[in-house]
């Protein structure tokens, strides 16, 4: 057992109302007996470019269809199939065909090198592929070729008029064809749905393994709290527009559960300012989910005010943490709330949000959600901590990940014993129970053995005037360790001063804190395809220097 220090304690939700059972079924099953409650002719699906649309009578007869052809075509239960699109108005049918045939969906990032879609493929063990288009189909298959001629199945493409190769299409089919090696009994808890892979900041991705359970959950949590909600109280998902990558947790959660409510899910394969602002006005979007990085350029943006957002009822960001000042600029500037949740694969998806009162507090992610327990722990000694008190912020419950695909080590670094998964997130809880996230700690900067959040020293600066953007790393130091170092990004047409920067943020934070490694003025800071800051690319150059030095 973890030890509790004085006052330490775990964060539990607070309710009188039971919760509800989680089913014991298939997370497609469960998702189409959801979509039959909806109108056979409303709009479930719309690509937002072009304007095709399916509806939910559409998905219906599809999704059974096309799992019908993946089993015929030979995929079994406990297969795993890679998808790898863009945001495209077939992957979630794609997607839910595969679970439905008690598959494994592996969300592949279309994007990936051929190196890392061999290290993808090692790991997943995939033998059958979906992708979107010919130039994504060749580069896998260049990468089975090189890890196996005979490893690749079958290799399916959305777009059928770009590619010569089987396309979705072909895989619709009435037959209802018996799963093959099916056990007789289904265990929800302990087979794999999902397979999103994690961001691979600190090295190659891993395999998250995602449960059928893992998934229902988030969706029983959903139920359980509109059960709480007064009658006719408005439905967020009415009309959602996605732009956060699919094949990331954070987008597959937000198009499944505009699906599970009976919303609109209008699809944008990437962020451009007219097309986004075009689509809201166009489709009277409800509810925006963005990263980080689009939310700061929605603060500065001079084109929101040309549009009109009076269908918006929230912007809503996770990923990294965003400051408060944004949140309030964002909320000001468009008229709609702005708010921050955090999550990750790890607990399939987002496990508490800021809400109206608690938004503007700095670092806030709020409270955490039903089925959900929190607590943090000492970086030091592992013990139980009490409100405001910074640690390592761990959670544990139903929706919390089987383990890393083919990584038991990893598995054992992440879950311990008694099934808390360790975040590497610093927070710490008041005692409204709401949590405040301070930074990750593979990002501390050590500075003569003192830690050093670099979003602290971030906030500090994107404050200041002309900063349109900001990364802090900790860079090799030979008398303190490490050094906190900025790289700083100005508004158009600013000009920053570098030793104002650093006078600035000396005069508001202790001695070791200051940016003794300087300030760099960039065009762009590096980021990967949720937004998430590549400190490591940040750091490389200088730790390659101070290798070289000690040679």
């Amino acid at each position: 057992m973890t030890p509790t220090g004085k006052n330490g304690r775990i964060v539990k939700w607070k309710g009188e109302v039971p919760f509800p059972e989680i089913p014991n079924a298939n997370y497609a099953s469960f998702m189409l007996t959801a979509m039959s409650k909806h109108g056979e002719n409303d709009a479930a699906l719309v690509d937002g470019p072009t304007g095709k649309a399916y509806t939910y009578g559409d998905l219906r007869r599809n999704i059974p269809k096309i799992r019908n052809g993946l089993v015929a075509a030979g995929v079994c239960p406990g297969d795993n199939v890679l998808l790898g699109c863009r945001n495209h108005i077939d992957m979630p049918v794609a997607l839910l065909s595969i679970i439905l045939a008690e598959a494994t969906c592996v969300l592949l990032n279309p994007a990936s090198t051929k190196e890392e879609l061999k290290h993808i493929i090692g790991l997943s063990e995939s033998r059958w592929v979906i992708v979107q288009d010919k130039k994504v189909a060749q580069k896998v298959e260049d990468a089975f070729k090189e890890l196996s001629p005979n490893a690749l199945q079958q290799l399916w493409v959305m777009d059928e008029m770009t590619s010569a190769r089987p396309s979705l299409s072909d895989l619709i089919s009435s037959t209802t064809p018996e799963l093959q090696n099916k056990n007789d009994i289904f265990d929800a808890a302990t087979t794999v749905a999902l397979m999103p892979l994690s961001s691979g900041t600190t090295g190659l991705p891993k395999g998250v393994m995602l449960s059928h359970r893992n998934l229902i959950t988030t969706q029983i949590q959903r139920v359980y709290l509109a059960s709480l909600s007064p009658p006719r109280s408005i439905n967020i998902h009415k009309s959602v527009l996605i732009i956060t990558p699919m094949y990331h947790i954070m987008g597959f959660n937000v198009v499944m559960n505009t699906l599970f409510s009976g919303g609109k899910a209008v699809i944008l394969p990437k962020f451009t300012p007219k097309e986004y602002f075009q689509a809201i006005e166009k489709h009277k979007v409800t509810f925006s989910p963005v990263v980080p990085y689009v939310l700061r350029f929605l603060e500065n943006s001079p084109i929101m005010k040309n549009y009109d957002l009076s269908s918006l009822i929230t912007f809503l960001t996770g990923s990294e943490p965003v400051s408060a000042s944004t949140l309030q600029n964002v909320t000001r500037k468009s008229g709609r709330m702005s708010i921050q949740g955090w999550g990750m694969s790890e607990s399939s998806g987002i496990g508490c949000g800021t809400s109206s009162e608690t938004y503007s507090r700095e670092g806030c992610i709020g409270k955490f959600g039903p089925f959900f327990q929190a607590k943090v722990i000492d970086l030091e000694t592992g013990e139980v901590l009490g409100e405001e008190q910074e640690g390592e912020l761990c959670v544990r419950g139903p929706s919390i990940m089987l383990g890393y695909a083919n990584n038991p080590k990893a598995t054992a670094e992440t879950i311990d014993p008694e099934g808390w998964l360790h975040t590497g997130d610093l927070v710490y809880f008041d005692e409204e129970d709401n949590f405040h996230i301070t930074g990750r700690i593979k990002d501390l900067i050590k500075v003569k053995g003192y830690q050093v959040a670099p979003a602290e020293l971030e906030n500090i600066i994107r404050k200041m005037e002309g900063v349109r953007d900001v990364a802090v790393a900790g860079i090799p130091d030979e008398r303190l360790g490490e050094v906190p170092r900025a790289w700083v990004v100005p508004r158009a047409d600013a000009v920053l001063d570098t030793k104002a920067i650093i006078e600035n943020v000396a005069a508001q934070v202790m001695p070791y804190k200051q940016l003794a490694g300087g300030v760099e003025v960039v065009h762009s800071i590096p980021r990967n395809h949720i937004g998430k800051v590549l400190r490591r690319q940040l750091r490389k150059p200088y730790e390659d220097k101070s290798k070289r030095s000690k040679l």
